[in-house]
């Protein structure tokens, strides 16, 4: 009798493969299983903003905002009491030195400068009155001078012709002693008209003195009364720009008022606001540049301010190249200041609410991207885009750095 032998069936191979994936993905669908059941929250992933961590080079830089001032800012003011007449120009006109920005009046002052002018012009003629009293008074007693040195030479003829002729008899005793007595007084009266010839000179030049004196201090009262009247018209004393005229027409200005605020142009720097959490990353001499929203100017800081306003402290920055034509006193300005420059390091977008060079929890998302989850990691420097990881993060991780108020409770949470 004959037995019947039952032979076992072998699997076919791509059965096998195919048992072999579905147990994998079995597997792999129990592990997202047990992972979303760990997470309390999910999110969808387009409510998140999501950035990759890079290596590279990386410019860590802090910006600012601010306004362009004058460097050299000078104000013109009233040199005495006056009424403004006229303004010749308005606040944003440009002025070159010598300009007359605001005509201003002073009737008393103008009356007395035409009094003294008449006064010294008075005196003037007086001046020259007494020149040509004088010089023909000189002339005079020249002339008296010259007829007393005559008469003395004719006297001293005489006198000679009388001694040679009193030898032999010819004259008397009498006519001789006339003669010498006449020699004599004519002698003296010769040495007195010198005298007083001398002596007009000195009084004349001692007047002319005191006539020169009171002329050049009444010249120079107009002179100074002039300059006062000529002050009074307020002129541009530099090639600038009209920042400021707080006058009107008909208002009665004192002594030392101001009247016009002037900045030259050419000499403008940029004053930045930088948030106090940031200050202490900024040196002097850094490298700065400005945007005008127009152009993009070089430069660098000069002066840190001490004293922190409102959460921000003032930068004050220097150019190292010509200013654009739009460049004016007042223009909004941002400055963005290189902090440094940094090669072959680890950067990735700034999380919202991280500080530079801290230690910080970001939420880093799983390789698949399905779950993210609370990462401690340690922030170098930073600028307002990016930030320097030093610690936690590895090339290609990504992160989550949108706003995390929504999950910030949840140490992991699933996204859709």
């Amino acid at each position: 009798m004959d037995i019947a032998v039952k032979t076992k069936k072998s699997w076919p191979v791509h059965t096998l493969v195919i048992v072999f994936i579905a147990l994998v993905a079995l597997a792999l669908g129990a592990y997202q299983l047990w992972q979303y059941s760990r997470a309390e929250l999910t999110l969808k992933a387009n409510s998140l903003i999501i950035n990759q961590v890079k290596r590279g080079s990386f410019t860590v830089t802090v910006r600012g905002n601010g306004v362009l001032v004058p460097e050299n800012v000078q104000w013109l003011s009233a040199s005495g009491d006056a009424k403004v007449e006229a303004l010749l120009y308005k606040p944003g006109q440009e002025v070159s030195r010598g300009d007359e920005i605001v005509r201003l009046t002073n009737p008393r002052l103008e009356q007395q400068l035409a009094e003294t002018k008449w006064e010294l012009s008075a005196l003037e003629a007086e001046h020259q009155a007494s020149d040509l009293a004088e010089q023909a008074a000189i002339a005079q007693q020249r002339a008296d001078m010259l007829n007393a040195q005559m008469a003395l030479n004719g006297a001293e003829h005489e006198y000679q012709a009388h001694l040679e002729l009193i030898e032999t008899g010819a004259v008397s005793k009498l006519d001789f002693q006339r003669a010498k007595i006449a020699l004599e007084q004519a002698r003296q009266t010769l040495a007195s008209r010198k005298e007083q010839m001398a002596e007009s000179a000195k009084s004349l030049k001692a007047q002319q003195h005191a006539r020169f004196a009171r002329l050049n201090q009444l010249k120079n009262r107009v002179s100074r009364i002039q300059t006062q009247v000529d002050e009074l018209s307020v002129r541009a004393s530099i090639d600038s720009i009209i920042l400021a005229l707080p006058v009107e027409v008909g208002q009665h200005v004192s002594m030392g008022s101001n009247i016009a605020k002037l900045a030259d142009q050419g000499a403008l720097i940029a004053e930045l606001q930088v948030p106090e959490l940031q200050i202490q990353q900024i040196k002097v001499g850094q490298k700065v540049t400005i945007d005008t929203q127009n152009n993009q100017v070089l430069g660098h800081i000069t002066r840190i301010d001490p004293e922190v306003m409102q959460g921000n402290v003032q930068v004050d920055v220097a150019f190292n190249e010509p200013l654009p034509n739009d460049a004016r006193p007042a223009l909004s300005v941002d400055g963005e200041i290189t902090i440094a420059e940094l090669d072959n390091t680890l950067y990735v977008s700034r999380p919202l609410f991280t500080q530079s060079q801290s230690q910080s929890s970001i939420y880093k998302l799983s390789s698949d991207g399905l779950m993210a989850t609370r990462t401690a990691v340690q922030l170098g420097l930073g600028s307002v885009n990016y930030v320097q990881i030093i610690q936690g993060l590895e090339e290609g991780d990504q992160i989550i750095t949108s706003d995390p108020s929504r999950f910030e409770s949840f140490n992991q949470f699933r996204i859709n």
